[in-house]
């Protein structure tokens, strides 16, 4: 994998542990609002603090896939990354094969 590949998947990475450690807020917020939760875009910038807004169920289904990512519309990565689902503001899209799986795996907060 190149150092570039490399340097998107840890933000990834980061993006989606930073979601995980903010999940008990936003789901004890979600359970007595709209039953949605506010997370941050887990694209491979790391200048991208923009919020996805995710039901509940969504989130726990795509998280238990170590290679599955929330993107924004626009934020996918197509050289490490295609798209395998696509909603009302968001993109869910999983880990290339090979190098960017397995990073993806390394790294999962789960």
């Amino acid at each position: 994998m190149d150092e570039r590949a490399r340097r998107i998947g840890r933000n990834e990475a980061l993006f989606r542990k930073v979601n995980e450690q903010i999940e008990s807020l936003n789901r004890g917020l979600a359970e007595i609002s709209d039953e949605k939760m506010h997370i941050v875009c887990e694209c491979g910038s790391l200048e991208c603090a923009e919020q996805i807004v995710v039901p509940i169920p969504e989130y726990e289904r795509i998280r238990a896939l170590d290679t599955l990512f929330f993107v924004l519309p626009g934020h996918e990565l197509p050289s490490v990354e295609e798209v395998v689902e696509e909603a009302s503001g968001f993109k869910v899209v999983r880990k290339h094969n090979g190098d960017p799986a397995l990073l993806a795996q390394a790294t999962s907060p789960r």
